[in-house]
């Protein structure tokens, strides 16, 4: 073959390469940096090292449920993000839950589609990190108004990551079901139930309707055991409460107990894991409609 030939073949081979590459990086869409509204920031293709400073740069809730709509890094750096476990026991009895530092948790505000995972588009998002402001789990929640279009979301991610690890109903109050996904580096939680919304028009007439709550957590593999640490609360023999000191037992407290959020994977529950009863079943699960 003449050498000139060769040259336009391989001059071909590299144009055509060069291309495919420059139409690649045209067709990737970039990761959002920034939280806000529509930014639908995709929780599919997290890597756990995205930059909170700049995530919550426009939009933060504060512990006390504050907004924010202009951050500064004073703001998104001060101790009351340092990530705490609150609920009507441990506020009442002034618990520190984790006991030991875990990190820090950071919250957006209601925001228009502020995060997405395929299809599913989220009005709030949850992060949380280490110590080092690392991310270790993201938590986001939505809602549909047709429950049939929520199935067809979660068919859409068994589709894509098989069937669940773990798949619990949970309880038939609000129809409460978990799905879990184990991935090689990640875990992915699905929680839905329902509730009942109402909304009144300007001559005070009242409408009710139904809607399906899908949340979504996302925790890194490798800080699971760490996290499901972080959530026991081992009791002292004797608690101070109200200027006296009883028993954890007075209570009807375990030694260890688990103080549950939103960070809490289901699986870590001895009991839906057990079913002994066969009462967590996911077939139990009503239809919803």
């Amino acid at each position: 073959m003449p050498q000139k030939s060769v040259n336009m073949k391989k001059n071909f081979v590299v144009l055509a390469s060069a291309l495919l590459l420059l139409w690649s990086c045209k067709t990737e869409k970039k990761q959002i940096t920034r939280l806000e509204n529509k930014s639908a920031f995709d929780l599919e293709s997290v890597n756990f090292n995205e930059d909170v400073t700049k995530l919550f740069a426009k939009h933060l809730l504060d512990e006390d449920g504050i907004r924010y709509d202009s951050v500064n890094l004073a703001t998104i750096n001060g101790d009351q993000h340092r990530y705490k476990i609150s609920n009507t026991i441990v506020d009442v009895m002034k618990f520190q839950v984790p006991q030991k530092e875990f990190g820090f948790l950071y919250k957006s505000p209601t925001l228009d589609s502020v995060a997405k995972f395929q299809d599913i588009y989220f009005e709030r998002i949850y992060l949380l990190t280490n110590t080092n402001k690392k991310p270790v789990g993201y938590y986001a929640e939505t809602e549909f108004k047709d429950a049939k279009v929520r199935k067809a979301m979660i068919d859409k991610l068994i589709a894509k990551y098989g069937k669940p690890k773990y798949s619990f109903f949970i309880s038939n109050h609000y129809n409460q079901c978990s799905y879990e996904w184990v991935l090689a580096d990640r875990t992915l939680q699905i929680e839905t139930s329902f509730g009942h919304s109402a909304t009144f028009s300007s001559n005070a007439e009242m409408t009710s309707g139904k809607y399906y709550k899908l949340d979504l957590l996302i925790l890194d593999n490798k800080v699971k055991t760490a996290l499901h640490q972080a959530h026991i609360y081992e009791f002292p023999d004797k608690i101070l409460f109200k200027g006296k000191y009883h028993s954890y037992k007075d209570f009807q407290f375990e030694k260890k107990s688990v103080f549950k959020d939103e960070f809490l994977l289901n699986s870590t529950n001895e009991d839906l894991i057990k079913n002994e009863n066969n009462q967590y079943d996911i077939g139990l699960a009503e239809v919803d409609k």
